[in-house]
């Protein structure tokens, strides 16, 4: 029998960090996930590498940011000679199973993995009615089964609470009255509208083209529709959203009530975490693909329902800033394996082990392309890349000459985002710090040309507009 510990990595879609019951939040209750922060450590300064799901997810592929991978986007395309997780264990004598959602486009799952359940037809972005109970009942039929010979590493991709996306496409086409007109709840029964409901407006072109504008680059049908919203509508999308957070939560119950019947619990690490968040109303937006923290401040618990494997319990660090890239690392850490050198990501054994580590000082976030964010203890810094006149297909940075419009938020004084002091003078040494450390980081990683004609085209057509913003508008 090794020594070496199995690995169970769940995750879920679209899951925002505070959407934890056992974090203080009273409108859901998540008791799985829970259990998970009881017998692990949790991190609240957890940050998804870009908040969409394909992208995000390739972070955890890899252990690198998207710009290195490909994959900048859900139509982008993971380059081929970057190795995946399941690569390396496998090649580090691991047994290595995937069930559920995967989406890193450019990468076939079935090639890196063994299979528990993936569809007959590949699962796609959302389906968890159809597809988050199969995956259940496929990691109930591998837990009652397996022989424990060798270590394995399990991931499991839950999509709910993704499907809220698809309650919100099903406002596109008709108008639905909010939940007190049609009788179901009482005003009683709805979440409040969030603190931060009303926004600065003074935000990156960006974020103005891709969520903000007439014809708005991503999802305007959807956008269309919330415009004759009031505010129990914004309300009832965020008890929506919970609820598909409590359907999924029951889901991981089941696959931990299993795993605690095995004899190999005590020696299985468990990792939960999520692509990314979603932003429920917070700045009048719906889904995620911005930088605000509703978007990509997402779960991270590294845990353990036994006493083999050396976590800390029950404990929230609220000190060191963590990412999506970190997984890889963290994985190959605990299995004994050597991290790649090109892994820009961290592991983070040594902190749920409560020993002394070096450690980053701030998170690095990147977004559709051109969209960056730097994370401080007290700071919140969002900037963007002006597209390039002729675009050669490489991701942009570092190149300070081609940053455009600036958001800074304290993160003391204004939590919530709803202040942009990105232009009042006395702020002005803060932002070149941040400049500063998002260039060096920039500076570090391993661009390479994106090659495939569909990424291509989606950054031709979004550069175009972008560039129209910015010579009209700006």
């Amino acid at each position: 029998m090794s020594d070496r510990p199995n690995i169970l990595f769940i995750n879920t879609d679209q899951h925002s960090w505070d959407a934890i019951s056992a974090y203080g939040n009273r409108y859901l209750q998540t008791p799985n996930i829970d259990l998970l922060h009881r017998n692990g450590t949790s991190f609240s300064k957890s940050y998804c590498s870009d908040p969409v799901c394909a992208a995000a997810r390739s972070s955890w592929a890899t252990g690198l940011y998207t710009s290195e991978t490909g994959v900048l986007f859900n139509g982008g395309h993971l380059h081929a000679n970057i190795p995946d997780i399941g690569q390396v264990l496998r090649a580090s004598g691991y047994r290595v199973f995937h069930c559920g959602k995967w989406h890193v486009p450019g990468r076939d799952v079935r090639e890196s993995f063994d299979t528990l359940y993936y569809g007959r037809h590949n699962i796609g972005a959302g389906g968890a009615a159809f597809f988050d109970s199969a995956s259940t009942h496929a990691v109930a039929d591998f837990l009652t089964n397996y022989d424990g010979k060798e270590p394995f590493y399990l991931q499991i991709g839950y999509i709910d609470p993704h499907d809220v996306c698809e309650y919100l496409h099903n406002h596109e086409e008709k108008r639905i009255p909010n939940p007190i007109e049609q009788g179901i709840l009482t005003e009683d029964d709805l979440p409040p509208l969030p603190e931060n409901f009303h926004y600065d407006e003074r935000e990156t072109v960006l974020h103005r083209v891709c969520k903000r504008i007439d014809n708005q680059l991503i999802h305007e049908k959807i956008k269309k529709a919330v415009r004759n919203w009031d505010e129990l509508h914004w309300r009832y999308l965020k008890w929506s959203y919970y609820r598909f957070i409590e359907k999924v939560d029951a889901e991981i119950g089941k696959v931990l009530s299993l795993l605690k019947q095995t004899s190999f619990c005590d020696r299985t690490l468990i990792v939960f975490s999520a692509d990314h968040g979603e932003s429920c109303g917070s700045h009048q937006l719906f889904q995620k693909f911005d930088l605000y923290e509703e978007s990509v401040r997402v779960p991270f618990i590294v845990s353990c329902l036994g006493d083999e494997v050396d976590v800390g319990k029950d404990h929230m660090n609220e000190t060191h800033f963590v990412s999506g890239v970190d997984l890889f690392p963290t994985v190959c850490d605990y299995a004994d394996i050597e991290i790649p050198a090109s892994c820009q990501g961290m592991s983070i054994k040594p902190i749920v082990e409560g020993k002394e580590t070096a450690w980053r000082e701030y998170a690095y976030v990147e977004s559709n392309y051109w969209g960056r964010a730097v994370v401080t203890d007290e700071y919140k810094y969002v900037t963007e890349y002006k597209p390039k006149e002729v675009e050669d297909f490489i991701p942009p940075g570092p190149n300070s000459d081609r940053l455009g419009l600036v958001q800074l938020f304290s993160k003391q004084d204004d939590p919530w985002e709803k202040r942009n002091l990105a232009e009042q003078p006395e702020y002005q040494e803060v932002i070149n710090s941040c400049r500063d450390k998002l260039l060096s980081q920039e500076s570090q990683l391993n661009r390479q040309p994106i090659t495939h004609k569909g990424p291509q085209n989606v950054i031709s057509n979004w550069g175009r507009h972008l560039r129209e913003y910015w010579e009209n508008e700006i």
